[in-house]
């Protein structure tokens, strides 16, 4: 079984045939702007729409700063269909990694941008403006402006006053995935026009409970395959709070012996140094297994009996729709759209409280075999019926056509954009 959902297969696009493409009459294309194409829950998203979202007179670019250590995902992009052009500049806010995405923007003069984070949605909107580019549409993907820990405190606040001053100058729309992360953006002086929320998908087939992939895993990570396993996939990020995670796991160690716990984004080297020094405290540290991320994570989440996220802050994280949809009961910190994701189906503690972490761990682990079976084929009809993959590259693609009809119509257009369960009427610029 193919690793994406294909409708078709297709060879990979060569430069000459993409100049090609720039030229025919009737196609239109999107320019992906993306700071890094792996690594995240904004970039395993790309990839998933990219897999659904190919109907015939669109074609799309994926433009990135530095491919990096993502060169098989470049790879998988381009066997979608796409064309993924590299700029070979890893410094995101830099006057030359601007001038590079102007240059490439002028010359693919795409129909729509789309940025992705907030470093894209400044550099790629600015770019876009410049070489003139009619409609962007800007992806806010997380609930604050994350501080990048190399850039002084002068800059982070220059940079968050940009992106409010040309939040209502800059993009044609703003997408975003969690209801609470519009909220948080306009609290902060973000425009409150022109949002359109459109939730994470997950393809149910690809993430499924998988007995092979549990007991291969397990067996290579030494993991007894009685054991009770909790597992966490993220980036080692102050915002998803490891602090917490280890604080939660001391107190369960000190009151059971067959927890093991799974971490996967890092090793021991990635962790930030609060979170190193909860890690040393923990009495029983070689029941906690440290993993890369996976080309494949589909064959992870198996492995796990217990999922849990535990940020101070989150917009819609797509872990937690493939655990659920791997039948992964979850318990999360009551960070972005967690509660709403969860409803019924998990156990949302608050932020930063690892007693409270802890115990919704106790809760789910006591369950009995059969309640962790009904709940785990309930998480999955969950994911299936409301977060499908498939519903969210349809709402994407409805926006696209609509912002390109409305540059068509000489009186503007009313435009009606779906949003998660409800149609919305809107004027778009």
């Amino acid at each position: 079984m193919p690793a994406f959902p294909r409708p078709h297969q297709q060879r990979p696009i060569t430069r000459k045939a993409a100049e090609r493409l720039r030229k025919m009459p009737g196609i239109k294309r999107v320019l992906h702007f993306i700071p890094r194409i792996g690594g995240g829950g904004a970039e395993n998203f790309l990839l998933r729409l990219m897999a659904s979202i190919q109907p015939p007179g669109w074609k799309h670019v994926i433009l990135t700063p530095d491919v990096g250590p993502f060169a098989e995902r470049a790879e998988k992009l381009r066997s979608l269909g796409c064309q993924v052009i590299d700029l070979k500049e890893p410094r995101l806010m830099s006057a030359r990694l601007w001038w590079k995405t102007w240059r490439v923007m002028r010359e693919q003069r795409p129909a729509i941008v789309q940025t992705w984070m907030h470093h894209a949605d400044l550099i790629g909107g600015l770019a876009a403006k410049a070489a003139g580019i009619k409609h962007l549409v800007w992806g806010v993907r997380a609930s604050e402006v994350h501080r990048n820990p190399k850039d002084s405190r002068l800059k982070t606040k220059l940079f968050h006053s940009a992106l409010r001053w040309t939040s209502g100058l800059v993009p044609s729309a703003i997408i975003t995935n969690s209801a609470q992360a519009r909220e948080a953006h306009v609290k902060l002086g973000y425009t409150a026009e022109n949002w359109f929320h459109i939730p994470n998908g997950v393809c149910a087939e690809r993430f499924r409970p998988r007995t092979s992939s549990r007991r291969a895993l397990r067996q290579r990570l030494e993991i007894p395959e009685s054991a009770q396993v909790i597992g966490f996939t993220g980036r080692f990020h102050e915002v998803k709070d490891l602090v917490t995670f280890f604080r939660a796991a001391r107190c369960l160690q000190l009151q059971r012996t067959d927890v093991h716990f799974l971490l996967v984004g890092g090793t021991v080297a990635d962790l930030y140094p609060e979170a190193l020094a909860a890690y040393q405290e923990l009495p029983q540290s070689a029941q906690v297994h440290f993993m890369p991320f996976a080309s494949e994570p589909e064959g992870v989440y198996p492995a796990m009996g217990v999922f849990t996220l535990c940020s101070r802050s989150e917009a819609f994280p797509n872990v937690v729709l493939e655990a659920l949809a791997c039948g992964l009961p979850a318990v999360t910190t009551d960070a972005g759209d967690c509660a709403a994701m969860l409803g019924d189906l998990g156990i949302v503690v608050p932020c930063q409280d690892s007693r409270r972490l802890s115990e919704g761990w106790e809760k789910m682990l006591s369950m009995s075999p059969g309640g962790k079976n009904h709940l785990s084929a309930a998480c999955r009809e969950h994911v299936r019926e409301t977060y499908s993959v498939a519903r969210a590259a349809q709402q994407f693609l409805q926006l696209y056509e609509q912002l390109v009809a409305s540059c068509a119509s000489n009186d503007g257009a009313k435009a009606k954009v779906v949003t998660h369960g409800t149609v919305q009427s809107t004027d778009l610029p």
